[in-house]
């Protein structure tokens, strides 16, 4: 999950497409799929174990990373783009160059590392698939929680327990609604209440989780500052395919991908809502 510092909110709302799927695609990525998940299947025990039970390193930025982290994304990426030729991937611990390949990964191997570093439940792996930079398959894998939510363009949300729908939207200052949950970077939260947003606020630590949310009808509303594509890629599908929306409001879009482009440093103020309505209200109120 990225730190909020230096995010630069805007009022311009670019909702977030999903890519178009024909049949042959459709296969491509329902075969994709299959393969991330026995990936998931294969690294989730380990990740269980070592959650609580790691050492932490600062990176530059000086937010935290594990080698756990780092051995994850690895095997991520060798095994999604070993098992299907023509796929390339852009990691936040790897390559975060994007590639030029049709078929491109992206790829959060712990989204919510301080959390896990602390034996905290809430992270996860994230992981979407773009074709030619739209996003058409997102799953998000979260071990300790028991909870594995995936999505495909034009195929709807679910988990094994079935389908996943958005609940309904709220009036975000509307006292009646002061109990609904809404979810939370440090600084959304900040600049939420400051613009006169009333709804529960909840900082999870994990902005994969966060949106992951809003797809199962939990909250009506996530709002982050500074993520990076890794954060939100995933994520997006899930709440688009759940009858949700996504939007971004900063000035340096993150979806959809374009090749050769550095995500280093490329972070945008990013909504999920459970209607079109709410998200345009939570960045009015975000920006004051």
């Amino acid at each position: 999950m990225a730190r909020d510092a230096g995010a630069v909110v805007g009022d311009e709302v670019r909702p977030v497409r999903l890519g178009r799927l024909d049949a042959a695609a459709a296969a491509e990525a329902a075969r994709a799929e299959s393969v991330l998940h026995a990936l998931l299947d294969e690294l989730g025990p380990g990740l269980r174990a070592a959650a609580g039970a790691v050492a932490v390193e600062a990176k530059s930025d000086g937010t935290p990373v594990t080698a756990v982290d780092r051995a994850t994304d690895e095997r991520l990426v060798a095994g999604l783009t070993g098992a299907l030729p023509g796929h390339g991937a852009v990691s936040e611990e790897t390559s975060r160059v994007v590639p030029g390949t049709a078929w491109t990964w992206v790829l959060d191997p712990i989204d919510g590392t301080s959390n896990f570093i602390a034996g905290l439940p809430f992270w996860c792996v994230s992981a979407a698939l773009c074709l030619d930079g739209a996003p058409v398959l997102g799953v998000v894998d979260a071990p300790a929680l028991g909870l594995r939510a995936m999505a495909t363009a034009g195929a709807g949300a679910r988990t094994a327990a079935g389908p996943m729908r958005v609940g309904a939207g709220v009036d975000p200052t509307d006292r009646r609604s002061s109990h609904v949950p809404a979810l939370y970077s440090g600084g959304a939260a900040r600049r939420m209440v400051a613009g006169g947003a009333v709804l529960n606020a909840r900082l999870l630590g994990s902005t994969a989780l966060d949106l992951t949310m809003v797809a199962r009808g939990a909250s009506p509303l996530a709002v982050t500052l500074a993520p990076h594509a890794w954060d939100v890629a995933a994520g997006v599908v899930l709440v688009i395919e759940a009858g949700g929306a996504c939007a971004g409001f900063g000035r340096t879009p993150l979806l959809p991908l374009v090749p050769g482009t550095d995500l280093t440093d490329r972070v945008e103020p990013t909504v999920a809502a459970a209607d079109t309505e709410l998200a345009a209200r939570a960045v009015a109120l975000a920006n004051g």
